[in-house]
């Protein structure tokens, strides 16, 4: 009896840790998938802002440098106007 009882107290503290391995191993790839999904939007979301600079800016020979240039030179608008560019949204 001691003995039986003993022996489901192992399996169950087996099957704990199996579950507890289970669970940890479950987060770990649920987290993996997220941080999968937010990189694949931003690649989206730099591709297209990309093809948009490209579009509007005519910037496709341009060299990383001079992209920056052009860049740097509306930040401060487009950082001065972002509320009201959302408002028009």
């Amino acid at each position: 009896m001691k003995d039986n009882r003993l022996q489901q107290a192992k399996e169950l503290q087996e099957k704990v840790k199996e579950l507890q391995q289970k669970k940890k191993r479950l987060e770990n790839e649920a987290k993996r998938k997220v941080s999968w999904e937010n990189r694949k939007a931003r690649t989206k979301r730099l591709i297209e802002t990309g093809a948009l600079a490209e579009k509007y800016f005519g910037i496709e020979e341009y060299t990383i440098e001079q992209r920056e240039e052009v860049f740097q030179t509306f930040s401060e608008f487009v950082k001065k106007n972002k509320k009201r560019v959302r408002e028009k949204i």
